[in-house]
């Protein structure tokens, strides 16, 4: 193979014409010399192919083909659940469906919500004959008439009274009973505004007392989650910029603190721009976009040459060009971000005719 390359280089003849001109002496076939760089003239490069492109310093390190998912804000989503067992009788709201704060979404029938009523109702009247006593024993205390210490537990049972009390209106401030329904059909009231984003129930369903029955989306932001490899856990920082489909972009607002226990990779959150058109749920890949060393390159992605388990490409010095071992560091299928001795910004690099140079000038 290599000797067709070399009678490739030794130079173009030119058939004699009419006139009987010589035909012109052809070039030398091209060697490498001791440092293993191979001089070519304008003809011969030609000849293979090459074409040259300048070396750009890099700015960031695209990381590509990293496996996603459009998901809610933890800020932004609330997580909506049944504060009683029971059975749903009538779904009042749909995914997707705006709601506001203290809109019915559910229609539940439950024994437990009359347990909770007529416990609130015993509570009430507990609280109330306590606080009466203890008006009384108030009054009896600044008469001289009883003791301090019976004054002040009349006190503290009117006060743990009260506390019932509030336990019991707080446990209720989420429902309230459902019009025209039975004896403990209830309506579950929306926690605050926001937009259905999940409905985890049907008509008829029976459900345990905590069971998650809707997720509310507060505003149209949305998250990102994927993993990166670990070896990248140093350069991964929030700010960092995210690339997605259709020109999508996001910005990293976190990044875990362990390996994801499946994957083996770091997690990472990022916030995505507004108007991106993703939905939550939507599986694509992500390119992290991360800050470049300070001796950093780009080259075209042509340029880079698999060499053994590393990668080489060629430099140009004047006529002559030189193999490079370099280190990858990540690219985006068009251009590739590099490092490697004495490599900056500027030099000229074989973007195609490389693996030629390789067979006649290869890296030892």
């Amino acid at each position: 193979m290599r000797q067709v390359f070399l009678l490739l280089l030794a130079g173009t003849f030119l058939v004699s014409g009419c006139g009987g001109n010589p035909e012109p002496t052809p070039e030398a076939a091209p060697q490498p010399d001791a440092q293993g760089r191979i001089q070519l003239s304008a003809a011969q490069q030609g000849n293979l192919g090459i074409t040259v492109a300048k070396t750009v310093a890099a700015a960031e390190v695209p990381v590509t083909g990293l496996p996603a998912q459009v998901t809610a804000p933890l800020s932004a989503s609330a997580e909506v659940t049944l504060p009683y067992a029971g059975v749903i009788t009538r779904v009042l709201v749909d995914e997707g469906q705006q709601v506001r704060r203290g809109q019915p979404m559910l229609r539940v029938q439950s024994r437990e919500l009359v347990a909770v009523q007529a416990e609130w109702v015993r509570a009430s009247a507990e609280a109330g004959l306590a606080r009466q006593q203890a008006g009384r024993d108030a009054q009896l205390l600044r008469e001289g008439l009883i003791a301090q210490a019976r004054a002040q537990e009349s006190a503290a049972r009117a006060a743990m009274a009260a506390a019932s009390v509030a336990q019991a209106r707080t446990q209720l401030t989420q429902l309230r009973p459902a019009r025209g329904g039975v004896p403990g059909e209830f309506e579950l009231l929306a926690p605050q505004d926001g937009r259905v984003l999940h409905r985890a129930v049907k008509p008829g369903q029976a459900l345990e007392a905590l069971a998650s029955v809707f997720t509310l989306l507060e505003g149209d932001a949305l998250d990102v989650e994927f993993n990166v490899p670990l070896a990248l856990r140093d350069a991964v920082a929030p700010g960092l910029s995210v690339q997605l489909p259709g020109g999508a972009r996001a910005k990293v607002v976190a990044v875990g603190g362990d390996a994801d226990a499946g994957a083996q990779g770091l997690r990472v959150r990022a916030q995505l721009d507004a108007g991106a058109g993703l939905l939550p749920g939507q599986q694509l890949e992500a390119s992290l976009h991360l800050k470049a060393p300070a001796d950093a390159v780009e080259v075209p992605a042509s340029a880079l040459l698999q060499h053994g388990e590393g990668h080489v490409l060629y430099v140009q010095e004047g006529r002559a060009w030189r193999g490079l071992r370099v280190r990858l560091l990540g690219g985006d299928g068009q251009r590739a971000v590099v490092q490697g001795v004495g490599l900056k910004a500027g030099m000229g690099v074989a973007a195609t005719g490389g693996n030629l140079l390789k067979t006649l000038a290869p890296v030892r």
